[in-house]
C-alpha cells in the first residue's frame, strides 16, 4: 500500500503546473456531495494528474448532518481528463478502508465554473449523481488515518 501513496505523491510533484485548484487538468481538493443506495452521502475527493490527461483520486466518504448513520471509507481512484470536453472519468481501484456492505462506485463529470466545481453521475447500485466544488479546508470530519491527505497524497 506504501507504494500507492508514494506514487501519488511522486505524480504530485512531477506536474506542478496542474497544482493549483483550478488548474487543468483538476487537481486538488473536492468537496461536496454524491447520492447512492444510502442516501445523501458527503464526498471528499482528492485529485492528482499523472500527466496531463491521466488522474489518480482519493475518494472520501461520510456521513452529513441529514444522513448520519452514514459510515466512512475510502478507495482510490485512477481515470482521465478530457480538457476538449472538460470531462472527467474516474474508475475505483483499491479499498483502503472499506465499511461492511460497501461497493466502490465510478464517476463521470464535467469540470465548470472556471474549474470551481466538477459534477456529474455515479456509477453504482441505486447511485445517481454528485456535485463537488473546490476547496482548501480539511476534511470534516477528520478522515481516518488510512484516508488521509499527507501534502501531496494519502498517507499509505
Amino acid at each position: 500500500m506504501w507504494r500507492v501513496g508514494a506514487l501519488l505523491a511522486w505524480a504530485a510533484l512531477a506536474v506542478p503546473a496542474c497544482a493549483g485548484a483550478a488548474a487543468f487538468p483538476p487537481a486538488g481538493h473536492w468537496r461536496g456531495v454524491y447520492q447512492c443506495a444510502q442516501g445523501n452521502t458527503a464526498l471528499d475527493l482528492t485529485i492528482v494528474p499523472v500527466s496531463p490527461t491521466a488522474l489518480t483520486a482519493l475518494f472520501y466518504f461520510h456521513a452529513i448532518a441529514a444522513n448520519q448513520g452514514v459510515p466512512s471509507g475510502c478507495f482510490l481512484m485512477r481515470g482521465t481528463y478530457d480538457a476538449a470536453s472538460a470531462s472527467v472519468d474516474l474508475t475505483p481501484t483499491v479499498w483502503l478502508a472499506q465499511p461492511a456492505g460497501y461497493v466502490s462506485v465510478g464517476l463521470a463529470g464535467v469540470v465548470g465554473q472556471g474549474g470551481a466545481v466538477l459534477s456529474g453521475a455515479v456509477f453504482g447500485p441505486a447511485c445517481s449523481h454528485f456535485s463537488l466544488a473546490v476547496t482548501n479546508q480539511p476534511e470534516m470530519p477528520p478522515a481516518p488515518s488510512v484516508c488521509r491527505i499527507a501534502g501531496k497524497g494519502p498517507t499509505v
